[in-house]
C-alpha cells in the first residue's frame, strides 16, 4: 500500500497543527487563511493568531409528527371550548402521558403567570406584555417553546456567541493591543461616544475618563485590564450609535466589520479583566456598556440572563447601598449611584421583554438618585457633595429616568411577585391623578421649563417627560381599578384610556421624525412602549370606525415600518403573538369596511400581507363595500380633526418653546425617509396586572359602545 502524504518522512519530521476554521484576523481582513497555528498572515503581521468560533450548524427542518397533530388538535379544542362548543374529552389510559404532552398549564388561583411546557422544554412568562397576549400564545404554545430552542440559529452572526463569552474554554488573557484603532480614531470614537451615548448613560465622569483614554492611547501595550475593557466597550457602543454611511465616512470601514471586531475585542477584554469576579467598578461599567450595545442584536431571553449577571456583580460591589452611608468619598459615591441606576434600567427593560416578573431586590436597595449636576460640578478630589442644581444639566436625562423609578417606589407597592403597582388598591383614581399631576408639575418646574429645543439632549428630555406622564395616566386608569374588571367603567374613562394609548404611539413617531434625535436612535429604538402598542391593537378589535381608529391604524403601520424586527424575527414569541393580535384586529376592521375610503378600495398594507404569509393565511376575498358610506365631514368635525397628527404647538406649549420648531407630518414619503423608528419613554419599572390582561385577551370585557370620535381637551393632551 502506498503511503499517504501524511505518512511520508517529510511530514512526520515536521508536523503542523491544522485548524478546521480560519482565524479572527483573516476573517476580518477577508483573506484566505492557511489554518496553521499560527497562520502565515498573523506571523507576517506579528499579531496573535486567535481561532474563530465556528457557527452552529443550521437546524434541520423537523418532520411532521403525531405529536404535532396532537398539539394542533388540543389548540382547536381550546378554541371550540372558548366559543361555547362542548368537546368530549377522552382521558388517556396512562395518566402520566397527558402531563408529558401538555403544552400549557393555567396558573393557580393566586398566581399571575403562565407555564408553557412539554416533555423537553419549559418556559414561564409573567408580565403585562405577555399576559396581554395570553390568547395568542395558548393558541400555539409549541411556537413559544421552539422560539427559544437551543437549536435556533441566525443568518447574520455579527456578534460572537455569548455562551462562549460566559463559559470560555480558553480563558487565558490575550494581547489585544493590535485591535485598538489608531490614536486619532480612538479620539474620534470617544467624541462620538460623548455626543451620542454619554448624555443618555452617564456612567462616569467624562473629564476624568477622557484623561484616562489619552494616557492609555500613548501606551497601548500597557493598559490596565479594566481600563482596556472600558475602552473597547466605548468603541463598540460608539459604532453602534452610528449609521452605515457615518462609519464609512469616519473610519473607511463597514459598520458590520467594526461591530464584529469591537464586539470580539470587548468580550475578550472582559475575560482578561476577569469580569465575573472583578471588584472594579470600571469593569462593571464596561460590561454594562457592552450590554447596551447588544440590545438590538441579542434575543430577549439572553439579554435577561446577561443583565442578571450585571445585577449580581453590582450587588457584590455593594453599589445597591448608598456610598455616603458607608463613608465613601462624595465623588466615588456619586459615580456608584450613576452606575447602579443604569443597572436597574438595564435589568428592568430586559425583564419586561423576556416575560419575567421584576425581582424583589428592586424594592430593597437604598441607593439615592444621582444628583442633577454636570460633570463640571464634580471633581475626584472634592470633599463635600455638590449642591444639586435646578434646571438643565448634563445629567438631566438620566435624572428624569431615575425620578420615574423613584416615583413608583415612593407612591407604589411591591407585590409578592416583584411587580410594581402605581398605588395601593384602596386609593381612588383621583388620588392617582393627583400624584401624576404633581410629578408632571415637578418635571416642568425643575427641568422642562429650562430646556432649549435646539439642544438634542434637552429635546429628548421633553419627549421623555411627556411620554412618561402619558403612560402613567394610562396605567392609572385601566379597568383593573373596578371590581367587575371594567364592566361599570364609565364610557368617558374608557375613551380616555384609549386616547392615552394612542397619544403614546404618536409621541414615539414625533420623536423619530425629529432630526435632532438621530444620534440617539441606538437607544430610543429599543425603548418603544409595547404596552401602549398592544393595548391599541387590543382595542382595535372592538373599535372599527372613526377618525381615531384611522389614526391608530396609521400608527400601527408606522411601528411595523420603523421596527422591521417585529416582522422579520418570527421566532420571537412576543412579536409573533403581537402579530396574531394585529391580524385579529385587522380582520374586524376589514369586516367593517375599513379598507373603503368612500368608494375607493385601499390596498392591503405590506405588514398585514407579511403577517399572513408567515402564518400561511390566504388573502381573503375583496370585501364588499359598506351599504352606508361615511357621511361628509361637518365643519365641526373638521375643526376638531383638522390635523390627524400631533399638534406641534401643543408640544411647544408644554416645553415653552417656539411653535413650529418640531413640525410633525405623517405623509407616506416622510415615513419612508425616516428609517428605523423609536420611542423615548423609559419607565422600565412598569405597573402590571395579569388578571386584567388575561380577561382582556379572553374577550370578556364589555364591548366598546361609545362615539369613535373622542373629543379631548387639547390642553390635556396631544389628541386634537
Amino acid at each position: 500500500m502506498l503511503a499517504s502524504p501524511s505518512q511520508t518522512p517529510e511530514a512526520s519530521s515536521s508536523p503542523k497543527i491544522v485548524r478546521a476554521h480560519s482565524c479572527v484576523l483573516c476573517q476580518q481582513r477577508k483573506v484566505k487563511c492557511d489554518r496553521q497555528k499560527p497562520c502565515s498572515n498573523c506571523v507576517k503581521a506579528r499579531a496573535e493568531c486567535i481561532p474563530s468560533v465556528p457557527t452552529l450548524p443550521r437546524r434541520r427542518k423537523r418532520k411532521f409528527s403525531e405529536q404535532d397533530l396532537a398539539t394542533k388538535l388540543r389548540r382547536y379544542e381550546f378554541l371550540l371550548k372558548k366559543h361555547g362548543i362542548k368537546v368530549e374529552d377522552e382521558e388517556p389510559s396512562d395518566g402520566g402521558q397527558m402531563s408529558k404532552e401538555r403544552d400549557w398549564y393555567p396558573a393557580s388561583k393566586g398566581s399571575k403567570g403562565l407555564m408553557l411546557a412539554d416533555s423537553q422544554h419549559s418556559r414561564y412568562v409573567e408580565n403585562t406584555l405577555w399576559e396581554h397576549l395570553r390568547d395568542e400564545i395558548i393558541e400555539d404554545p409549541k411556537d413559544a417553546l421552539q422560539a427559544s430552542s437551543d437549536e435556533e440559529t441566525h443568518e447574520h452572526e455579527i456578534y460572537p456567541h455569548h455562551e462562549a463569552f460566559l463559559i470560555d474554554p480558553d480563558s487565558a488573557p490575550k494581547d489585544l493591543s493590535f485591535l485598538h484603532p489608531q490614536p486619532v480614531q480612538i479620539f474620534r470614537l470617544w467624541q462620538t461616544y460623548l455626543t451620542n451615548c454619554n448624555p443618555l448613560t452617564k456612567f462616569f465622569h467624562a473629564p476624568t475618563m477622557q484623561q484616562v483614554i489619552l494616557d492609555a492611547s500613548s501606551d497601548l501595550q500597557n493598559i490596565p485590564r479594566h481600563t482596556e475593557a472600558l475602552m473597547f466597550s466605548i468603541y463598540l457602543l460608539a459604532v453602534t450609535s452610528l449609521s452605515d454611511e457615518e462609519c464609512e465616512s469616519m473610519f473607511n470601514e463597514q459598520r458590520s466589520a467594526l461591530l464584529t471586531k469591537y464586539s470580539h475585542a470587548t468580550q475578550q477584554s472582559l475575560v482578561n479583566a476577569r469580569f465575573l469576579k472583578s471588584l472594579s467598578l470600571s469593569t462593571l461599567q464596561a460590561f454594562c456598556i457592552y450590554l447596551l450595545s447588544l440590545r438590538r442584536s441579542l434575543d430577549h431571553q439572553s439579554q435577561w440572563v446577561l443583565t442578571g449577571c450585571a445585577v449580581r456583580i453590582a450587588v457584590r460591589l455593594g453599589i445597591q447601598h448608598d456610598g455616603i452611608t458607608h463613608k465613601i468619598p462624595p465623588f466615588e459615591a456619586e459615580i456608584r449611584r450613576r452606575t447602579w441606576w443604569q443597572v436597574v434600567f438595564l435589568d428592568g427593560q430586559a425583564s419586561k421583554l423576556a416575560g419575567t416578573g421584576f425581582p424583589t431586590w428592586l424594592g430593597k436597595f437604598d441607593t439615592k438618585l444621582p444628583l442633577n449636576v454636570s460633570d463640571s460640578d464634580l471633581s475626584p478630589t472634592m470633599k463635600e457633595t455638590p449642591v444639586e442644581k435646578e434646571g438643565a444639566t448634563e445629567m438631566m436625562f438620566c435624572r428624569l429616568r431615575a425620578e420615574v423609578g423613584g416615583a413608583f417606589r415612593k407612591t407604589g407597592t411591591l407585590d409578592s411577585d416583584g411587580m410594581w403597582h402605581l398605588t395601593t388598591g384602596s386609593e381612588c383614581i383621583p388620588g392617582k391623578d393627583k400624584a401624576i399631576d404633581e410629578l408632571e408639575d415637578r418635571f416642568h418646574k425643575y427641568y422642562i421649563q429650562y430646556c432649549d429645543p435646539s439642544i438634542p439632549l434637552h429635546m429628548i428630555c421633553i419627549y421623555m417627560a411627556k411620554s412618561v406622564i402619558c403612560m402613567m395616566r394610562m396605567l392609572a386608569h385601566h379597568p383593573r381599578q373596578y371590581p367587575d374588571k371594567g364592566a361599570s367603567m364609565p364610557q368617558q374613562e374608557k375613551d380616555m384610556l384609549w386616547a392615552e394609548s394612542l397619544k403614546e404611539l404618536e409621541i414615539a413617531a414625533a420623536c423619530h421624525l425629529d432630526k435632532a434625535m438621530q444620534g440617539f436612535l441606538w437607544h430610543t429604538h429599543v425603548q418603544f412602549h409595547l404596552d401602549a402598542f398592544i393595548y391599541v391593537l387590543s382595542e382595535l378589535r372592538n373599535r372599527t370606525t372613526g377618525e381615531l381608529v384611522e389614526r391608530a391604524w396609521r400608527q400601527v403601520e408606522i411601528a411595523y415600518e420603523h421596527r422591521p424586527e417585529m416582522l422579520t424575527e418570527n421566532k420571537n414569541t412576543l412579536y409573533f403573538a403581537m402579530g396574531s393580535l394585529c391580524l385579529k384586529a385587522w380582520t374586524k376592521y376589514e369586516e367593517a369596511g375599513g379598507r373603503y375610503k368612500g368608494t375607493q378600495l385601499v390596498p392591503i398594507p405590506r405588514y398585514i400581507s407579511k403577517l399572513r404569509m408567515q402564518r400561511k393565511i390566504p388573502e381573503p376575498p375583496t370585501p364588499t363595500p359598506p351599504q352606508i358610506q361615511s357621511q361628509q365631514p361637518t365643519p365641526e368635525s373638521l375643526n376638531r380633526h383638522d390635523n390627524s397628527s400631533i399638534d406641534s404647538n401643543q408640544m411647544a406649549q408644554y416645553a415653552n418653546v417656539i411653535p413650529g420648531y418640531n413640525s410633525y407630518n405623517t405623509t407616506n414619503d416622510l415615513w419612508n425617509k425616516a428609517g428605523i423608528g423609536l420611542n423615548m419613554t423609559i419607565p422600565e419599572i412598569t405597573p402590571v396586572d395579569w388578571e386584567y390582561w388575561q380577561t382582556l385577551m379572553d374577550g370578556d370585557l364589555p364591548a366598546y359602545t361609545g362615539d369613535p370620535s373622542i373629543p379631548v381637551d387639547p390642553s390635556q393632551g396631544w389628541i386634537s
